[in-house]
């Protein structure tokens, strides 16, 4: 089964490997379960009434992290990507469905959440930062807010796949501090103005070097991964 962003494209697929079973879409779930079980139909005695997925739902990592999905697309257009023609713009899950989801893997050993999305810094854009409700307790739809509550959950908390937004500063405090990694995946894709302006991202190479100076100067601890493009276009 061929499942994700290139899902979309089943002609292409098919062509390419006529066997498989079958394409689905991405957040396709239920034509995924059903390609399974037209190959492997399921046992006559399964109820879904009592075999029901455990609390923190289903996990194909190991036991001591997870992942922890908070939105879903993106609103930027560069040039090199196809994922917001295929996942659409951005659309933040709710901020205490997110919350409410990491306390139960929580709950069930994770040690370690690992915080994704497709722009995990844009995290409360698209419904303009509104305030939700965690616990009984305000919380904003926004990536700070975020972090802050997750920090009291007593496990790790990384953040992969973040654009370099003003806001992210506010997060290199709360490194310092220690409630959340001093770990920053931000893909910068590249170091020169003109391939970055090609690229359709930030070009302000000096800008970049003296925010990461200054966090490092407040959280000298602080490892940032990245991913770099060459050869473009």
């Amino acid at each position: 089964i061929v499942t994700g962003c290139m899902g979309v494209e089943e002609g292409n697929i098919r062509k390419v490997h006529p066997s498989v079973l079958a394409v689905t879409g991405p957040q396709q779930y239920e034509q995924v379960v059903n390609a399974v079980h037209d190959a492997v139909p399921p046992r006559q005695d399964h109820n879904p009434l009592i075999d029901l997925v455990p609390p923190q739902g289903i996990k194909l990592t190991p036991r001591h992290y997870a992942y922890l999905k908070i939105s879903e697309g993106c609103n930027h257009s560069c040039s090199f990507c196809i994922i917001p023609s295929m996942r659409g713009k951005l659309v933040s899950r709710p901020v205490g469905d997110v919350l409410d989801e990491a306390q139960r893997l929580v709950k069930a050993g994770v040690k370690e959440l690992l915080v994704i999305s497709q722009d995990t810094s844009a995290y409360g854009v698209d419904v303009k930062y509104r305030t939700g409700f965690w616990n009984g307790a305000p919380v904003k739809t926004r990536m700070t807010e975020l972090c802050e509550a997750l920090s009291t959950l007593g496990v790790w908390v990384r953040l992969h796949y973040v654009y370099p937004y003003p806001h992210v500063d506010e997060l290199i405090p709360l490194m310092a501090a220690g409630k959340i990694l001093p770990y920053l995946d931000i893909p910068f894709q590249h170091a020169s103005p003109k391939v970055l302006k090609a690229m359709k991202r930030p070009a302000f190479e000096d800008k970049t070097l003296a925010r990461i100076k200054n966090w490092r100067e407040i959280c000298p601890d602080l490892i940032i991964r990245s991913t770099f493009i060459v050869g473009f276009p």
